[in-house]
């Protein structure tokens, strides 16, 4: 039984571009292709609906961002994904392809690799939305009567006292999220730690726009808001909030809170990254100590050796030097007592590794 083409619609009023897309994406999808935005929405309303939608941003009478308005708009269509097509790669084209409600963006000159992943992510993306939004819908409803229960600034509390327990800086992502989806608010959240990026939302999984703007954002004002729209800067913690209450009390509130559990991320964040650097040290120090420990033995055993080799060179030498057998006597306790002195010393230096060791093995303690 042969498995169904995910479907590709593809809104370009280019014939170059429809046949360069059409050219890469035929052999794996079913393409569908409409030159207007205007056909381009009769034909995603039509089942069986696009799976994706590749949509130009410039076409005459109704661009592509118009476009992707009325397709979010319609509740038939609003569940395919779009991926915009531009040849501007500005942070306000892709802010204004995400309020369009777009989910990813792609730059001409397309690459033929890089379109095929951008559509396979989104597929893969609308398919894992699907499979679990009976589970987002009781996680909703479980967080509204927490939210009832409460109140708002309970939800803070709640999140500064349960995030003493976090243990990766993944679960503080996911926890920043279930705390703002308490107050209804739709929200994305990106933490920063040295090269690597975590990510969690009230959507999941994270459209790679939302990823993107996050990061484009993060050195921009502490406070933006773009409409129902708010992002939060607080160090190396970005929060997108996509969905800010109107009334402009509620939306101070608001705004007070998630900057107090942004805080108290952010001091929590910086706690997981020190235990983190912690326990690589432990781990180094380990490993230094060891080998300080190997390399001494071999030391010890070599040492010896040559020492006793010393002796016996020391003592054959004896006969021609006319020495009287106290004086051989003599000589020989004196280099015994020196070689005795510095063994007890190497000894000594075998304990000060104990006690490093010790002082290690607290440090794992404390890292953990």
């Amino acid at each position: 039984m042969s498995i169904e083409k995910k479907r590709i619609l593809i809104i370009d009023d280019s014939t170059d571009d429809i046949q360069f897309v059409m050219e890469n994406l035929k052999d794996e999808f079913a393409v569908l292709v409409a030159t207007s935005g205007q056909k381009g929405l009769e034909i995603a309303a039509k089942d069986p609906k696009p799976d994706v939608i590749l949509m130009d941003v410039m076409m005459p009478e109704m661009d592509g961002y118009e476009t992707c308005r009325l397709l979010k708009a319609n509740s038939v269509t609003e569940g395919i994904e779009v991926i915009f097509v531009s040849a501007h790669d500005t942070t306000k084209e892709k802010l204004a392809g995400y309020d369009a409600g777009g989910s990813d963006y792609l730059i001409k000159p397309v690459q033929p690799e890089e379109l095929v992943q951008k559509v396979n992510l989104a597929i893969s993306n609308k398919e894992v939305r699907e499979e679990t939004s009976e589970q987002k819908d009781m996680a909703f409803k479980t967080a509204m009567t927490a939210m009832t229960s409460a109140g708002e600034q309970g939800v803070v509390l709640e999140f500064l006292r349960h995030s003493s327990s976090v243990n990766t800086i993944q679960e503080l992502a996911e926890m920043v999220v279930s705390s703002n989806a308490q107050y209804e608010l739709e929200n994305t959240v990106q933490l920063r730690s040295g090269n690597e990026i975590f990510t969690s939302g009230t959507k999941s999984p994270v459209p790679p726009l939302e990823d993107d703007l996050l990061t484009r954002l993060k050195d921009k004002e502490r406070i933006m808001e773009y409409g129902k729209r708010a992002v939060f800067n607080f160090g190396n913690i970005s929060l997108l909030i996509k969905n800010m209450p109107e009334d402009d009390d509620k939306r101070g509130r608001l705004r007070d809170h998630i900057a107090i559990l942004l805080e108290g991320a952010e001091t929590k964040l910086s706690a997981l990254e020190m235990g983190q650097q912690l326990a690589q040290l432990v781990v180094d120090s380990n490993q230094a100590l060891q080998e300080i420990e190997s390399g001494q033995k071999s030391y010890k055993v070599v040492g010896q050796k040559i020492m006793d080799d010393m002796l016996q060179n020391l003592e054959s030498s004896f006969t021609p030097w006319g020495l009287t057998e106290y004086q051989e006597k003599t000589l020989i306790e004196i280099i015994q007592t020196g070689i005795n002195k510095s063994l007890d010393h190497f000894e000594e230096g075998m304990t000060l590794d104990e006690k490093m060791a010790a002082i290690i093995s607290r440090l794992a303690k404390i890292s953990k």
